[in-house]
């Protein structure tokens, strides 16, 4: 598959995420009044602008990487309960360590190549 096609289906995909049916009973869930949220992490109070919804289990593992569309779908379309409404001081730091792991995971992966075509 190109990727282009690949970007445009997992964009298209997360899009419609955002009207899910287990999302909006998340939202409702975190809902203190009208356009005030509470962050599942920290317990701070904010306006919807300031929050944002959150996998805690993340879409695409950072250890593992993308497998397939399957498992993409699987895990981004998920019930209430699997989603978490975060400040945006939170959402960043859950993501940047998520990142971290990726960063991490990469390097060693592009060093075991490395290692293997010195091997051959």
């Amino acid at each position: 598959m190109k990727k282009e096609v690949k970007d445009h289906a997992i964009s298209t995909l997360r899009r419609g995420s955002y009207r899910w049916k287990g999302r909006w009973e998340a939202e409702r869930r975190s809902r203190l009044g009208r356009g005030e949220y509470y962050c599942e992490e920290c317990g701070i109070i904010g306006k919807k602008n300031h929050s944002q919804m959150d996998h805690p289990i993340p879409v695409v593992d950072p250890v593992e990487g993308w497998k397939d569309f399957d498992t993409f779908i699987e895990r981004l379309y998920i019930p209430a309960d699997g989603w978490k409404r975060l400040c945006k001081p939170c959402h960043l730091d859950k993501t940047r360590i998520e990142n971290s792991i990726r960063k991490e995971q990469k390097a060693r992966t592009f060093s075991k190549k490395k290692k293997s075509k010195k091997k051959a």
